[in-house]
């Protein structure tokens, strides 16, 4: 698992000093996330993402719970209604775990985006298709459970800084 999180944050770097050369803008920030169904619970997600042009960008989540932790990368589209109000799609590439089990998934998350300056805005999103796998372990036996399909029982809220 930490060579996963080593190579992934490798990987983030090269990403962003690569994408310095035509870098349109960048963003930091936090979310808080709030699940429910089966899994009710909360998460914090710090945030950091860049703009190669108008429409598309790359950032990536550390998504903390209160059990788990999640490194998500994830590709943004956005669609633009004004200038102040977007809608985007995030195709998501997630992986991390805990103690006894690892998971890996993969999804499709539709949300939106409100600049209040031009130097913050606010963004709601909500996962939409999903593929998870998740694989436990404890001294006897290994587990793995999978989970397709549409799942719409996250909300995440953020606040983004963006320079």
């Amino acid at each position: 698992m930490k060579k996963t999180l080593v190579i992934t944050v490798m990987c983030m770097l090269f990403i962003g000093a690569m994408a310095q050369k035509e870098n349109k803008g960048m963003w930091v920030g936090g979310g808080i996330g709030f699940n429910g169904g089966d899994n009710d619970g909360w998460n914090l997600s710090p945030q950091w993402g860049m703009l190669f042009n108008e429409n598309m960008g790359l950032g990536a989540n550390l998504i903390l719970s209160d059990d788990d932790w999640l490194i998500e990368p994830y590709f943004r589209y956005y669609l633009g209604v004004t200038e102040q109000f977007k809608f985007f799609g995030d195709g998501t590439l997630a992986f991390g775990g805990a103690d006894n089990y690892s998971q890996f998934r993969i999804q499709i998350r539709p949300g939106l985006q409100y600049w209040f300056t031009p130097k913050w805005s606010f963004v709601a999103s909500t996962n939409l298709f999903s593929f998870d796998t998740i694989n436990y372990s404890d001294n006897r036996d290994d587990i793995s459970t999978s989970f397709f399909g549409l799942d719409a029982t996250n909300l995440t809220m953020s606040v983004y800084f963006h320079f």
